[in-house]
């Protein structure tokens, strides 16, 4: 047949970049895979180590080939080959069982593909659920972490993902990457970023390592980690201090000008129109009906002693000076200072947040005082400004994939809606009522694609929920952590032997099967269809991949409009509708709001003392826990270039460039424990230990260790980092302003692990 090319996108989608590729097949086999040409844009083309490996995901010796049965205990890795017919019939069964015996929503559905890409294969898992009527639903859905920082968005600018085109920082003359490392996790962002670079920002980074987008910068900022709310509280102190804030933004476009009471911390309203004081008519009015708001002073209204809200903030940001932000983040004041200067001076100035910003308890603090950075120095709303936190295009429009997956093909007509576990805000209250049985028992679980077990907390909080269950079924490609806890699990396809419909940033892109499913495999369309038959739910389930493909192009956002599955056929990759110039959020200076502005101060959060910018320490700090006598390290588990989340571990190209875990320590930290490289160390806290080799590496601050994220349990001497971290079900975890609203209505922004929370100590083997 000589070579055929197929089109599809990157497996490993836990960057969420989506590149596009071209599938090589000959005589039946994939014998290459490349990057693929985006229409009308050239530039875009970008593959990296993972995708340039993916076809090994495929013909792995280890995928699983067919279904399997526990016949040991769970996680003793004791299994028995049955056939698919016996595998669903036996969750049938189980099923049937279950509902008869506590009620639908006894099954909890993750559902999801084995790369998490392609809309179709994700959302047929939702279908079951909602057809059954599961009632194992988190609030935060298949979102697990980094909810501080949509939750921060959330809160002061009325929206959770918003920001700028990544090519909108060309524009920008200062970038600043606060926890983000594009240079290994996001490589066509990166692309963006240097060029934007080569045309003269200034590209600043913070974050406690000095990691590869570190390197290219022109500014590293070390920080301790869980800090970030202080310098971005120094770097105000410095710009308000020195007048550098923008007064006629913060009056126009934040609350700033508005009346605060002194007694209760209330907003002043007459009549529910928030006041301020009036500097012409020297007199309180309704804040839409004055041009000439006061920002600073102190007034009585009605014999109530009241503020305007930036007054507040000033007073706020005075505590911390560069002196006392220099004391908790280890940040040279005079740095600070410098920092602070610039970037007020270099309008527009970008910041974008990631999700390294947002792994400690208190650290979504640091992602809002990031945004009001931003606000006061009216950097909001402008081109090459922002303070981003994805690429969503206007900040207000749903973003595409949000409405396509909100389509039919998620909610059928008739069917029951998947059942929200009451009071599950967030993953980790989530995973407590199925633990108590609260309130009312989940017994199933069927879970797709992910891997909690490794990915979400430690061990022990997993081995008790599961102990309450009566089925775990897994869909999977490889024996992960997750699945060797399963009753039963079914092997998946991966994206090279299916159909789906992919999107990658601004373009659709057609998921094009290039081989039949190897061994047993089977795609998710088939798996879910297969199950609802046997349970007498067939009529929902009678749609083809190309039907379910159609119902998603049939979509009434704008952007899918005139873009049929034929043509997507023909040519494979489509952009969108979407305008070809740079987006940016709030470019009209509208907020959604409650008052329509930037809410910088909060009444919803006056109970929890963070009206106002604050910095909290986190939960295990090394500075005030008592746990810090016995364990004075803070780990981290950064992504590396060669894994995305617990993906690609096993694959031998990738385990050339990282054979094998090792525990990243600073030489001062090793010398004191009279650690060298390459010695076997123990890391242990009082809920575990993992044995690995050790790395002296400069890049890592002392008083900081780091074990890179997405290692296999299998491939340590002894245990695991994940069970060095606290429960998935402890309750200690949940910030308490994600368990409020606004933000519990986004189950996005609910969802937030702690990960980087963990103290450690670190001992020579």
């Amino acid at each position: 047949m000589g070579e055929q090319v197929f089109y599809n996108t990157c497996p490993a989608a836990g960057c969420h970049q989506y590149c596009a590729l071209k599938v090589l097949v000959e005589d039946g086999k994939i014998h290459k895979v490349e990057s693929a040409d985006y229409p009308g844009n050239p530039a875009a083309r970008c593959i990296c180590v993972r995708g340039l490996s993916s076809a090994q995901v495929v013909y792995h010796p280890d995928r699983l080939k067919y279904p399997l049965k526990r016949i040991g205990e769970r996680g003793e890795g004791k299994w028995k080959r049955i056939s698919w017919d016996e595998a669903l019939g036996t969750i049938a069964n189980k099923l049937m069982e279950l509902k008869k015996k506590y009620g639908p929503e006894s099954l909890k559905v993750q559902p999801g593909g084995s790369s998490n890409v392609g809309l179709i294969g994700m959302s047929v898992g939702s279908r079951f659920a909602n057809v059954w009527g599961a009632g194992g639903a988190f609030t935060c859905g298949l979102w697990s972490s980094d909810g501080g920082i949509p939750a921060a968005s959330l809160i002061i600018l009325g929206v959770g993902w918003q920001g700028h085109d990544i090519q909108d920082f060309l524009h920008s003359k200062m970038i600043i990457l606060w926890g983000w490392n594009p240079a290994e996790t996001a490589l066509w962002d990166m692309k963006c970023i240097l060029d934007a670079k080569d045309k003269g920002a200034k590209l600043v980074v913070i974050g406690p390592m000095f990691d590869a987008t570190a390197a290219k910068a022109d500014q590293w900022i070390p920080i301790r980690p869980g800090t970030d709310a202080a310098l971005a509280l120094g770097m105000m102190n410095v710009i308000m201090e020195e007048g550098h804030y923008d007064k006629d933004y913060v009056a126009k476009y934040t609350v700033g000008p508005f009346l605060v009471r002194d007694d209760n911390k209330l907003f002043l309203r007459d009549d529910g129109k928030c006041l301020v004081w009036d500097e012409k008519a020297d007199a309180p009015k309704p804040h839409d009906l004055t041009n000439s708001p006061a920002l600073l002073g102190s007034f009585t209204v009605k014999g109530v002693r009241c503020k305007p809200a930036f007054q507040l903030l000033m007073e706020r940001v005075s505590q911390y000076n560069p002196e006392k932000a220099a004391s908790i983040t280890g940040v040279p004041a005079e740095t600070i200072r410098r920092l602070a200067l610039e970037y007020a001076a270099s309008k527009p100035a970008a910041i974008k947040m990631s999700h390294g910003l947002a792994r400690t308890l208190n650290s979504n603090l640091g992602c809002r005082n990031a945004i009001i950075l931003a606000a006061i120095t009216g950097n909001i709303g402008i081109q090459g400004g922002g303070a981003s936190t994805t690429q969503t295009g206007d900040g207000v429009s749903p973003p595409f994939p949000a409405v396509l997956n909100n389509r039919e093909i998620m909610f059928p007509a008739g069917a029951p809606g998947t059942k929200t576990i009451p009071g599950t805000t967030n993953l980790m209250k989530g995973w407590a009522a199925i633990r108590d049985g609260k309130p009312y028992p989940i017994k199933a679980l069927i879970i797709s694609f992910q891997n909690p077990l490794q990915a979400s907390g430690h061990i022990d909080g997993y081995r008790e929920i599961f102990s309450q269950l009566e089925l775990v079924v897994v869909i999977d490609i490889f024996m992960t952590r997750t699945a060797r806890y399963a009753d039963i699990v079914l092997p998946d396809t991966t994206i090279f032997e299916r159909d789906d419909i992919s999107l990658s940033g601004d373009y659709l892109i057609k998921m094009e099967k290039a081989i039949e499913p190897l061994h047993q495999s089977k795609p998710a369309v088939e798996i879910w269809s297969e199950l609802a038959q046997r349970l007498g739910l067939g009529k929902y389930f009678e749609y083809t991949t190309q039907d379910y493909m159609k119902i998603f192009l049939d979509s009434k956002h704008p952007y899918a409009a005139g873009i049929t599955l034929e043509r997507l056929e023909k040519e494979k990759i489509v952009r969108a509708n979407k305008p070809l110039a740079s987006t940016i959020a709030f470019p009209n200076k509208e907020f959604p709001t409650p008052s329509g502005k930037v809410e910088f101060y909060q009444e919803r959060l006056i109970e929890l003392g963070e009206e106002l910018p604050v910095h909290k320490e986190q939960l295990e700090s090394p500075r005030t826990s008592a746990l810090a006598k016995n364990y004075p390290l803070t780990l981290l588990t950064v992504k590396d270039r060669t894994f995305t989340q617990t993906q690609m571990a096993n694959i031998g190209w990738l385990r050339e460039i990282n054979p094998e875990p090792m525990l990243d320590i600073n030489s001062v930290d090793a010398q004191g424990r009279g650690i060298k490289d390459n010695d076997t160390v123990l890391v242990f806290n009082d809920r575990g230990r993992v044995k690995l080799g050790a790395r002296l590496n400069e890049a890592v601050p002392p008083g900081t260790v780091n074990i890179d994220h997405g290692w296999w349990p299998e491939q340590f001497a002894e245990g695991h980092y994940n069970d060095l971290d606290h429960r998935v079900d402890d309750l200690s975890t949940v910030i308490p302003s994600l368990d409020m609203e606004p933000v519990t209505k986004d189950f996005f922004a609910t969802a937030h692990l702690i990960p980087w929370d963990c103290l450690v100590e670190v001992k020579k083997f």
